[in-house]
């Protein structure tokens, strides 16, 4: 979400301020009033913070964690994963029991420091393709600055693409790109991993077996084929490169830094702050301050010209809920006064859905396996720390994204498609304006999936085994796992605030498989994938295939079962403040204001009203 937050701030942010907000005398500010309030220094928040500071404002950033530095389980990549359920790093939040998976309620980790989710994150980047952008801007509404040309060079500036060191092993592992649709001199420096592993090119001369064409850069618009990614490692030091420091760190004299304070809520105010009246059609209320608690104490920041939420799915609606932004319903009985009618916040969740499978390797083929030897682990930390190299050094790399024709044959899309019309149908809305905006959205999904060469699903090579909730692993065996993801879900959920009281986790329910066809595509993708290992040269690796079973795949009634007990989140929420009309059930405007609130935005993926093929980190 880096470079689209960029996007929104290159355009004017400041709006001139309504006079019953205009300082008698506008004096320096002070501790306790500044020009910008950004709430959450996550992976956007520190874009939009730096972004206004290089302006001359003055800025504050309002983060619940706090700046981690020196700590090996977030700067090693090859930690990734240690600091998921972490009581301080992460938010531990969960789902609701989820009847579409026998009732399992899913951990959904977020990162609870500066940087937030890019923290915590697996450091893979890519981009949607061009007809997604373009889609999302002139089908709904949101004008011609959200399209891929007009995106794409705030994408440029975001970044630093550096080359693998040597051209030869770079077009051997598809690790290629074009400079034409990459940044040279921007903060955020990546580049490509230098552990691949054994099974990389196996994995992708497999699928070019299978008709799919190696693609030389995922990012120039056309995302379909099969590719490595490359990730947010910096190259020069082999660390995670969050959004703290990739971006915070180069201002962060300029930046007011309030860790370790949740925000309770935005005040907003009209002709006497404290004293809003209920308005649902104009911009007659003003967000003037935030309150939060740090320390035990509540405290108040005023805002001289805007706010802007960056505080990511999950948590941006249940801030402006308890702002007494949202369904009047809703806020009633959590004891919230409404203030401003929108029935859309918190609504339309959406997640990439992913399923593992696991197929045991030949002994003595490398894997990620191996780091749970001590004696290896050891060795391959040394060679990290003298060298940047080796396994710490590297995260997996190599994915496919396809188009559903590819694993799914023309007559069953059809019936996939309509068991999603059935679901969409069947499903309940408690306002009018979002089955308005359901219809629109499953309109473009439709399209998405008729369109021979639009990439719907995703298949990641892990070299290490996955399937944690199927079974376990052989002692000193080397694994292989294929990640299958469905990218165009049509399952949506919520998130809401819990309670009046913000120490409360939001309740989130995602809805997984609550429309059928998610689960059919979600059968087909791993049988998919299943193929795909026993094709060449990837079979000749593949001593079993332990998780699901053969038996399990050829069973439908097993399938579905496997895949309702190991389904987990992508972490990629998007959707609960959706860019939309606001007669659609929008939240914010294209331009990111809040409908019917000066001064305040929302920066965050919770603006995407419908999903991307591509993880959303960019």
């Amino acid at each position: 979400m880096l470079t689209q937050a960029e996007h929104a701030i290159h355009r004017p942010i400041s709006e001139k301020v309504p006079p019953a907000w205009v300082h008698p005398q506008r004096e320096r500010m002070t501790s306790n009033t500044v020009d910008y309030i950004v709430i959450g220094g996550g992976t956007t928040g520190c874009v939009v913070a730096v972004r206004l500071a290089e302006s001359g404002a003055s800025v504050a950033i309002i983060e619940a964690g706090h700046h981690v530095i020196g700590d090996d389980r977030v700067d090693i990549p090859g930690n990734f994963g240690k600091t998921l359920g972490d009581e301080v790093l992460d938010w531990r939040l969960e789902t609701l029991p989820q009847p579409g998976l026998g009732g399992r309620k899913v951990p959904l980790p977020r990162g609870k420091a500066l940087g937030g989710t890019s923290v915590i994150n697996s450091m893979t980047w890519g981009r949607a393709s061009k007809e997604e952008y373009d889609e999302i801007s002139e089908t709904l509404g949101n004008g011609k600055d959200w399209r891929w040309d007009d995106l794409l060079p705030h994408f440029k500036a975001s970044e630093t693409v550096i080359a693998p060191d040597s051209k030869a092993r770079a077009q051997e592992h598809g690790a290629t790109f074009d400079p034409a649709y990459h940044g040279s001199s921007g903060p955020l420096r990546r580049g490509f991993v230098p552990w691949l592993g054994d099974s990389h090119v196996p994995f992708f001369k497999a699928l070019n077996n299978l008709g799919v064409p190696t693609n030389p850069d995922s990012c120039n618009g056309n995302n379909v084929g099969v590719f490595t990614l490359s990730t947010s490692i910096d190259p020069r030091t082999s660390k995670r490169n969050s959004s703290a420091t990739a971006y915070y760190r180069s201002q962060a004299d300029r930046i007011q830094l309030i860790d370790g304070a949740l925000v309770h809520k935005v005040i907003l105010g009209s002709g006497n702050e404290g004293n809003s009246p209920f308005q649902n059609d104009s911009a007659a209320l003003v967000a003037v301050a935030v309150q939060y608690e740090r320390n035990g104490r509540v405290e108040v920041l005023r805002a001289y010209k805007e706010v802007v939420i960056c505080a990511g799915s999950y948590e941006t609606p249940k801030i402006l809920e308890l702002s007494g932004i949202g369904d009047p319903k809703h806020l009633q009985k959590l004891g919230v006064t409404p203030l401003v009618h929108l029935p859309g916040v918190g609504e339309n969740l959406q997640d990439h859905l992913l399923v593992p499978l696991s197929f045991e390797l030949r002994p003595g083929i490398v894997t990620g396996d191996m780091l749970l030897d001590p004696d290896f682990a050891a060795k391959e930390l040394e060679l990290y720390k003298k060298t940047g190299k080796g396994q710490y050094a590297s995260i997996h790399s190599a994915f496919s994204v396809l188009p559903i024709g590819a694993a799914v044959p023309a007559e069953r899309v059809k019936k996939i498609l309509n068991d999603a019309i059935e679901g969409f149908e069947a499903a309940s809305y408690s306002d009018s304006k979002m089955r308005k905006a359901q219809d629109v959205l499953f309109g473009m999904q439709k399209k998405w999936y008729a369109d021979p060469n639009h990439g719907s699903l995703e298949f990641m090579h892990v070299p290490q085994f996955c399937a944690l909730l199927s079974s376990k692993p052989k002692p000193d065996t080397p694994y292989l796992s294929i990640l299958a993801l469905v990218m165009h879900p049509f399952s949506r959920g919520y998130v809401h605030a819990s309670s009046s009281d913000p120490k409360r986790h939001p309740t989130i329910d995602p809805g997984y498989l609550t429309n059928r066809a998610d689960l059919q595509l979600m059968m087909a993708a791993v049988r998919f994938a299943a193929h795909l290992a026993r094709t060449e040269p990837l079979a000749s690796m593949i001593v079993a295939q332990t998780d699901p079973s053969p038996a399990v795949l050829r069973d439908d009634a097993a399938l579905e079962d496997y895949i309702k007990r190991n389904l987990e989140t992508a972490h990629h929420p998007i959707g609960t403040a959706s860019m939309m009309l606001r007669e659609h059930g929008g939240v914010v405007g294209p331009d990111l204001k809040v409908y019917g609130v000066a001064n305040l935005r929302v920066a965050d993926a919770s603006i995407w009203p419908i999903h991307f093929s591509s993880h959303p980190q960019v």
